[in-house]
């Protein structure tokens, strides 16, 4: 399946990432972001660098469970999409494991992921368990949808192994996501009414792509509406919170650094450890490259639209 056939066909159902992304526990997604996913037609190809990585080394992390397991085979099978739940439930899983003597027959789901760095690697355990909230419900979800009682979830940390995490279908949280998933899909997908938004990074990239082309300068629209009074107060409070608190924190910090001096490091306590280094940054100087060189600076410079929103201002 091509790419563009693949986003094509994931608009037509709830799958893993999804549920991740509607149950709250997604970093990369949201509900408002999977709504308009399902509502939209599919743009160019917006992945990132570390989702291609993902994509390329997915054979790597199969081959390389194969060889942890032995015994075990795998195999890519077609997305399984199903209406048994009251609305289209899905899942594009990885891969399939089998055993070697019955190499067609799954025991098993495999999640193929790659997790380099300190943050991301760090949250993957094969001892306790653990593993990122988003693909713990990834794997539950492919569980329920395929009916199968068993998901390995295998991750490329950056160490000597790979990391191997088991999940086991825990039938009380299929039944809790099936239910989130049916009530989302009819109350907003169905029903066409977008989700409120959840204030989380998704959903600001989501509504700064939303009416680009398509937007009115003036006359400005008449909102009279009393939550929307109550919003930009809200707005403005939680605003004069983040500076008070920003302000509290550089104060800290600044007095921090006026106790370290010309040390680079400090210890504090025996239980914290700071560090305040030099780091020497080179900029390009865009405004003499414009002056001196406007043709250059023309031929090389990247226009992209966007929109700010700016604080409210109490008309007088």
């Amino acid at each position: 399946m091509s790419r563009a056939d693949f986003l094509e066909n994931r608009r037509r159902y709830l799958g893993g990432t999804d549920m991740a992304a509607i149950a709250g526990v997604s970093p990369w997604s949201s509900k408002l972001s999977v709504y308009e996913s399902k509502i939209s037609q599919p743009g160019s190809d917006e992945s990132t660098l570390p989702m291609r990585r993902g994509t390329a080394l997915e054979d790597f992390v199969a081959d390389e469970f194969t060889r942890a397991r032995p015994g075990y085979t795998t195999y890519r099978p077609r997305p399984i999409v199903h209406d048994e739940w009251g609305f289209p439930a899905g899942a594009s899983i990885d891969r399939y494991i089998a055993t070697v003597d019955r190499p067609r027959t799954p025991v098993a789901v495999l999640e193929c992921k790659t997790a380099f760095g300190f943050r991301s690697g760090a949250k993957w355990d094969a001892e306790t368990g653990e593993l990122p909230e988003g693909y713990y419900i990834q794997a539950q979800w492919y569980l329920a949808v395929t009916g199968l009682d068993l998901a390995y979830a295998a991750a490329d940390t950056g160490g000597q192994d790979l990391t191997i995490v088991e999940v086991r279908a825990d039938h009380h949280l299929h039944n809790a996501l099936i239910d989130l998933g049916r009530r989302f899909w009819l109350d907003h997908v169905e029903a066409n009414i977008p989700p409120q938004p959840d204030g989380s990074r998704a959903d600001g990239e989501v509504l700064s792509g939303l009416w680009l082309g398509e937007t009115i300068p003036d006359p400005p629209i008449e909102i009279e509406d009393i939550e929307a009074e109550r919003l930009v107060c809200e707005y403005l409070a939680r605003e004069r919170e983040v500076k008070a608190a920003k302000l509290a924190a550089d104060q800290a910090k600044q007095a921090l650094q006026a106790l370290m001096g010309p040390h680079e490091a400090a210890v504090v306590a025996d239980r914290w450890r700071l560090s305040w280094k030099t780091q020497t940054r080179k900029t390009l100087d865009t405004k003499r490259l414009r002056a001196d060189h406007p043709e250059l600076a023309a031929e090389y410079t990247k226009t992209s639209e966007s929109r700010t929103f700016f604080a409210p201002k109490e008309i007088a």
